[in-house]
């Protein structure tokens, strides 16, 4: 009986572990959380100039709710405009799915050929959550992004 009570405990302790680990943050960052200030909450990182999330509970509100973050001012000083930020964050929107992730990083690459290479910044799918998975993207600028390790 203690065996099976210590195995249910190891779950949730390590989930705790795992989400107060620090995220990702290379070009090639491709598993688990990354790209976000906190891995259990998102948020955008100190080195980044723009930032949009899902949210939390995003499987069962609304779309609406969904990347609703302000245009960042130093997004704005690269020329995003403020018609252009609702642009992408109506984009994310429309290209959010509960499961999977394909068309929401096709979104992504066709942003930042669309936007944001335009403006030299780059723009990359970021993952946050205790269990992974929420979507969100994170911009930097072209040199901030060369300067992450591959």
């Amino acid at each position: 009986m203690k065996m099976n009570h210590m195995r249910s405990l190891a779950v949730p302790v390590f989930v705790l572990i795992f989400a107060g680990c620090a995220a990702s943050q290379s070009q090639t960052a491709s598993l688990g959380n990354r790209h976000v200030k906190s891995s259990a909450d998102g948020g955008k990182p100190d080195n980044a100039i723009g930032y949009a999330s899902e949210g939390n509970l995003a499987a069962v509100g609304n779309k609406e709710n969904m990347f609703t973050e302000p245009l960042d001012p130093a997004l704005r000083e690269k020329g995003v405009t403020e018609e252009d930020w609702r642009m992408v964050q109506t984009t994310l929107r429309e290209r959010w799915h509960l499961m999977g992730t394909g068309d929401f990083k096709k979104a992504i690459a066709e942003l930042n050929e669309s936007l944001f290479f335009q403006k030299g910044c780059v723009a990359v799918y970021a993952e946050y959550g205790a269990k992974g998975g929420q979507k969100a993207i994170t911009i930097y600028t072209r040199e901030v992004w060369d300067s992450l390790p591959r």
